[in-house]
Order: structure tokens, then C-alpha cells, then sequence
């Protein structure tokens, strides 16, 4: 699954605090014209972070604070090719006993900051995120000499940090506008809100395929519905304009906020009004023949909302059995990912 968006409708901060929250694995790059910054994420922390506008590797960097040697870092990169399954660099420095977990991740989390500064700073471009095995690389791209974190670093305890240390450097005229960025993007992001992981969105997603030809899924916030992810045509691909956008929650009477009071699923036309304006604008069409809206119920609480419609096509959205044990199936995993719950892999 791949989730893109503007950072002009959703910040840096925003998309970080984002994959975080759901415990995401993978890679998220990020572009502005010929500028470039990539992150990769495991469980939601992050385990790597470059930047065309930060050039000193994390190797660099331990060579340049004599933490380890240009003939240490040949002899991990040696180990590293020769050895089955390509070990991260950074775990075979410290087997080596050139380096300690500590002074690894004191460097990193000093790269981290740095490129994330960088990044923040930026008002408008692209950002999209694939869905990767980062222990194994995956499709990044780096250089042999890069290194990837075992364990990685929390993203809030990053962009908290940061936004802290310059809001107290008076110099920085950046500093208010990093610690504002970051600070609206926690606000987002309540203590109890729901938590669902790629592969839990794309079995939702990949079982309504079956059965209509556009599908959105959303979380459901206090204040608003965010959309994870989705897909439009024969094609299967993600619905990549749609990924990252928000649907402010209001009192007029719409069919997402039907089916989050009733708590169970609807299926009819999308009827005119205010409440649905901000749906119909988000799909694009006003008037689709038949939609269907179901909810992800978890502990009693509307979490999460399938919307799916064919559009103005004439064809009847079939029977929607096997798609409801689907998302009862998600609803119960989605359980283990409450607060207080034990984490666990994607």
C-alpha cells in the first residue's frame, strides 16, 4: 500500500506523527523540486534519515568523532557483504565492538534531528510513503556505507526534542514555527485513538475491491474522519490524492455520522445535504446510483469507516457477507493496538 499527500494539506509533522501513531514499516520520501529527504520507519519509530540538504552520512559521522575508523567501517561493510542475509551495518559495528549501541544511537538521533529540521522548514512538495520490510532494505536505495538502525527511535521523542531545543534558540527564526507544526500535530493524535496498520487497512480494502469500484478508508477522530487509505478503477492502486486528506466531523446529519450513532453498516443512495457535501467533494462525484458505508466497531466504539460506491455505473453492489467478517476479523486485532496493549510487528 502506498499513502501520498501534499504537504501543503498535510505537514511533515502531520505525516510523521501519522505513521507513528499507526505503527507503520516502511519508507516515506519526500520531495520539493530537486530537494529530497528519506526516512524509513519500522513499528512507527524511525531507523533511518538522510537528506540532500544534510550531506555527513551517520558513517561520517562516527568516523569524524573517532568513534570508529575508515578500516573498521571497510571491515563491517566486508562482514555485511559476506555474510547471508544482509545484517544491518549498524548491528555488525557494534558486534564487531567498534561502536556501542549508546554512541550509535547518540549519532543518529543527532542525523535524525537534523534532517527532520530540514524538513520541517519546507512549505510545499510531495510526500509519499510505501510499505516496505525495512529489516531486510526492502527497495531502499542507500548507500553501503549508510547505516540502519536495529531498534529504532521514537518519532514523537525526535520531533519533541527538536521542536524544544529551538524554540529555546532565540537566534532561530524558524524555531516557533517547527514547535508549532509539531505541536499541532500531537494535538491530532489522541491518547485513546484508534490504531490500524497497513495490513489491516489493506485486507479491508482489497475484500470491498470485490465488491464496488471506488473505496475510502477512514479513522475516525473526536473532530474528524482520516482518510488511510484507498482505490479507485480496475487497477487496485491506492487512491493516492485521497490518502492524508481529512473530513472535519460536524453535526449535520451526513452517512458517516449515521453510521457511527447507529453503529452498524448502510447501504442506499447518498443523499443530498450539507452533512454529505464534504464526502461528495472528497469522491468527486455528487450522485453515485449506490454506496455502501460500514463501520469497524471496536469495543463498542466506531473506529474506522468503509466507503464504497460504483459510482454513477449501473452495476448493484453485491452481497456484502465476506466483507463484514473482514472487518470484524480487523475490528478484534485492532483490540490488541489499544493503549496499555503490548505492541507488535507489521
Amino acid at each position: 500500500m502506498t499513502i501520498t499527500a501534499d504537504i501543503e494539506d498535510l505537514t511533515v509533522a502531520e505525516f510523521m506523527m501519522m505513521l507513528a501513531h499507526n505503527r507503520k514499516t516502511g519508507q516515506l520520501t519526500i520531495e520539493r523540486n530537486d530537494d529530497r529527504i528519506k526516512l524509513a520507519f519500522r513499528n512507527g519509530d524511525i531507523v533511518y534519515a538522510s537528506s540532500t540538504a544534510v550531506r555527513e552520512t551517520v558513517g561520517a559521522m562516527l568516523i569524524r568523532r573517532g568513534l570508529i575508523c575508515d578500516a573498521e567501517l571497510e571491515a563491517a561493510l566486508e562482514l555485511q557483504r559476506l555474510r547471508e542475509n544482509a545484517p544491518l551495518l549498524g548491528q555488525i559495528l557494534v558486534e564487531m565492538g567498534s561502536v556501542s549501541n549508546d554512541d550509535l544511537n547518540k549519532v543518529f538521533y543527532h542525523q535524525f534531528q537534523n534532517v527532520l529540521r530540514d524538513g520541517m522548514k519546507w512549505e510545499h512538495g510531495r510526500a509519499e510513503f510505501e510499505v516496505m520490510d525495512i529489516p531486510k532494505l526492502g527497495e531502499v536505495k542507500l548507500d553501503p556505507r549508510e547505516i540502519v538502525l536495529e531498534t529504532g527511535i521514537s518519532t514523537e521523542s525526535l520531533l519533541l526534542h527538536g521542536a524544544v531545543e529551538q524554540d529555546n534558540q532565540v537566534n532561530s527564526e524558524n524555531g516557533k514555527e517547527y514547535f508549532d507544526a509539531v505541536r499541532t500535530a500531537l494535538s491530532k493524535l489522541q491518547e485513546d485513538a484508534p490504531v490500524i496498520t497497513a495490513e489491516m487497512a489493506g485486507a479491508i480494502l482489497d475484500q470491498a475491491k470485490e465488491l464496488v469500484d471506488r473505496g475510502i478508508l477512514f479513522v475516525v477522530y473526536p473532530d474528524a474522519f482520516n482518510v488511510v487509505g484507498g482505490f479507485h478503477g480496475d487497477s487496485g492502486t491506492a487512491a493516492l490524492t485521497l490518502t492524508g486528506r481529512r473530513l472535519e466531523r460536524s453535526e449535520d446529519d451526513s452517512v458517516l455520522k449515521w453510521v457511527i450513532d447507529e453503529g452498524r453498516s448502510y447501504r442506499g443512495r447518498l443523499k443530498a445535504g450539507a452533512g454529505n457535501l464534504p464526502l461528495q467533494e472528497l469522491i468527486g462525484d455528487d450522485s453515485p446510483d449506490e454506496v455502501i458505508v460500514v463501520p469497524v466497531i471496536v469495543d463498542n466504539q466506531v473506529s474506522a469507516v468503509l466507503y464504497g460506491d460504483n459510482g454513477r455505473e449501473s452495476k448493484t453492489i453485491g452481497h456484502t457477507g465476506d466483507l463484514e467478517r473482514v472487518v470484524a476479523r480487523v475490528a478484534r486485532e485492532m483490540r490488541t493496538f489499544r493503549p496499555g496493549s503490548p505492541k507488535t510487528s507489521t
